[in-house]
């Protein structure tokens, strides 16, 4: 058990005296609300975390994220280090990434099926700290984390030489820390053809519990099946850790599961990528049908394009409750379209979101009108703060008014629907020394 002082001292973010100074992040020593420690403090025993048959409560996550902090703490990791993890949808994830909010630490979550070279391109990139590992033996990545000076290596899936096991890095003991909702993550976009872009997340800063109206928790159970290198994964996690509602991992995601797990869990909310519905159809609508969907309030389709057939299918199914989404690594969520409306605007992928804007630009970034074809801007409170790399040969991926190229080529109508056509081209070459 981790022991915790009673007394709570509120202490937020402060900005120093002189304004030619950033701010200044304060150690926070009581919950921010909505925050996983909030949870824990108010509704601990309540199931929070699933990975297939493991379950954490809010509680039990929390204690794991407090001495996992701890270790890292010990091994000199601490505000704005890279901890950097290569592993698909798993509890360890959802503990490290806590950990890296508690110590204010940034999270790279790397795609497991990435090449030695370019694995170590981005870790070298990124300036990552330390490096965790999970559904690989280490030995296969050597080429990729030779000579790197990391101060932890460590792997989830039992003890290999030169890395630490990642089940004995816990001390018995820690003590208790509190951080933001989400820690700040690095992520990464397709960028140019064959040339992927760096993007730093910043994390929001929120109000502590004490200053704050108490939040009412959603009831419901969140499933989790985009992977977690992609940031829309990260994004669905936070969303629910956020509202309260449980999380369900999906490791390796399989239709049949998928079904199974919905009913077993009774989840409310699924958002996954094409090729995760495609292979539900190739289970057929009778198998689905027969299925206890019951539970589900929200489905979303979204990360990559959809074909028509595949949101026509779904849409027999789940028109009521179902939609499509559109967005970048850079901007976020961008628009969102109810399926039950694909008949009036076909091929949409709906209007820009409340707080979003976004135009249609030429090559030479001049904006275009209502139904011509250029590339897609946006403009979204992520757009707004995220870092990206400096580029020699193109200094406006964001432009003085917040804009982002997103990289997708399309159009807006009159009624103001945003259609893609296609991926953008001459994309430019990042200067990733200039990074974060």
């Amino acid at each position: 058990m981790v022991d915790r002082p009673r007394s709570r001292i509120p202490v937020a973010y402060a900005r120093p005296t002189g304004e030619e100074h950033p701010p200044v992040a304060r150690a926070l020593t009581e919950p921010v609300a909505r925050s996983l420690e909030y949870w824990a403090a108010t509704r601990g025993d309540h199931p929070a975390l699933f990975e297939g048959a493991a379950m954490l409560t809010y509680h039990a996550w929390n204690e794991y994220a407090d001495l996992l902090a701890d270790a890292l703490a010990g091994r000199g990791l601490g505000p704005d280090d890279v901890i950097a993890v290569r592993c698909s949808n798993r509890i360890e994830w959802a503990v490290i990434a806590l950990a890296c909010s508690k110590i204010d630490a940034r999270l790279l979550t790397l795609d497991p099926d990435l090449p030695p070279r370019a694995l170590r391109e981005r870790l070298i990139a990124s300036e990552a700290g330390a490096v965790i590992l999970g559904d690989i033996a280490p030995v296969r990545l050597a080429p990729a984390l030779e000579g790197l000076p990391f101060r932890l290596r460590a792997t989830m899936d039992g003890a290999f030489p030169g890395f630490f096991n990642f089940w004995d890095l816990f001390p018995p003991v820690a003590q208790p820390r509190f951080g933001p909702t989400q820690p700040s993550l690095v992520a990464w976009t397709a960028g140019a053809p064959g040339r992927a872009l760096p993007v730093g997340v910043p994390h929001r800063r929120a109000a502590p519990a004490s200053i704050s109206r108490p939040p009412a928790p959603e009831s419901g159970v969140s499933l989790i099946t985009v992977p977690p290198h992609r940031i829309w994964g990260p994004v669905q996690f936070w969303a629910a850790l956020v509202a309260g509602r449980a999380v369900c991992l999906m490791r390796d995601f399989d239709a049949a599961k998928a079904l199974a797990t919905i009913s077993k869990r009774r989840v409310t909310h699924w958002s996954a990528l094409p090729e995760s519905f495609e292979q539900m159809r190739e289970l057929g609508a009778d198998a689905v049908r027969k299925a206890d969907t019951s539970s589900l309030r929200e489905l979303e389709i979204g990360g990559a394009p959809a074909s028509a057939d595949l949101k026509g299918w779904l849409a027999s199914l789940f028109a009521p409750i179902l939609s499509e989404a559109y967005g970048s690594t850079e901007a976020g969520r961008i628009s969102t379209m109810p399926l039950a409306r694909l008949h009036e605007k076909p091929g949409s992928c709906g209007r820009p979101i409340r707080g979003v804007s976004v135009e249609i630009r030429d090559e030479h970034g001049q904006r275009l009108p209502a139904g011509a074809i250029g590339e897609i801007w946006a403009r979204t409170p992520r757009s707004l703060v995220c870092d990206l790399p400096a580029s020699p040969t193109r200094k406006t991926l964001r432009d003085v008014d917040g804009y982002v190229a997103t990289g997708d080529n399309g159009r807006i109508d009159e009624d103001g629907f945003i259609y893609i056509t296609g991926k953008a081209t001459g994309l430019p070459e990042p200067d990733m020394r200039h990074f974060g």
